[in-house]
């Protein structure tokens, strides 16, 4: 058994969002405490890890360990349709296979259904990555610099090198480059055990900054 209760559907609404841009498919596993998806996106380049405690909803049910598998995709259409001054019912029925959304403003109430999915067969394994910086930034500065990337480049770098982060482009039209040392307004934090830098695929990272902006003014960045 599983069921919770949303007043206001707009913060689930965008971390569906954000799960949405990397995975297809994913199976939540639930318990009394949270609900939990460890998933990778199709061409196994990314993975997301994601917690979401009980606290977050106002109601919070749940008996045993269910699980849940389901279109992201497909979850969020239906999450789309619901106004933000609906309160709204989310509950697995597990004997019919299928998620239950029912939403209600006053007298008046709707309610949709969706299949859930046979659970995948695709056990994904926790990364052992040690990390050697990190830094937080202003989510804005962080779009910011990688709208400025885009003008150059399809590709970008990210950069701590002693006291500073770097994100930077280059290509035929020119380069970009937006820096931040330690003590800059928009940095909130910087640690280096030594200097690290990755590329990325611009629009891959675009894709999923782009939800950060609804979820959190801060954003925690780690380089290995």
């Amino acid at each position: 058994m599983f069921e919770v209760e949303i007043s206001k559907i707009e913060p689930f609404r965008n971390l569906v969002k954000a799960l949405s841009v990397i995975v297809e498919e994913g199976t939540f596993n639930m318990n009394e405490a949270q609900i939990k998806l460890l998933a990778m996106d199709p061409s196994h380049v990314a993975m997301v890890d994601f917690e979401l405690p009980r606290e977050f909803f106002d109601k919070y049910s749940c008996e045993g360990e269910p699980r849940l598998t389901v279109n992201i995709g497909e979850f969020l259409k239906f999450l789309d349709r619901v106004d933000r001054d609906e309160h709204v019912t989310i509950k697995l029925d597990e004997e019919q296979a299928r998620l239950v959304i029912l939403c209600k403003r006053g007298g008046h109430s709707r309610r949709f259904m969706m299949p859930i999915l046979e659970p995948l067969d695709e056990d994904v394994p926790q990364p052992k990555i040690f990390f050697k910086a990190s830094t937080r930034i202003l989510t804005s500065s962080l779009r910011r610099a990688m709208r400025d990337a885009s003008l150059v480049s399809e590709h970008v770098k990210l950069e701590i090198s002693g006291d500073v982060f770097k994100i930077s482009a280059t290509g035929d039209m020119g380069s970009a480059l937006s820096e931040w040392e330690k003590a800059s307004d928009e940095l909130l934090e910087l640690k280096a055990e030594e200097d690290s830098n990755a590329n990325f695929t611009l629009s891959y990272l675009n894709d999923m900054f782009g939800q950060l902006k609804n979820l959190s003014e801060v954003v925690t960045l780690h380089l290995s």
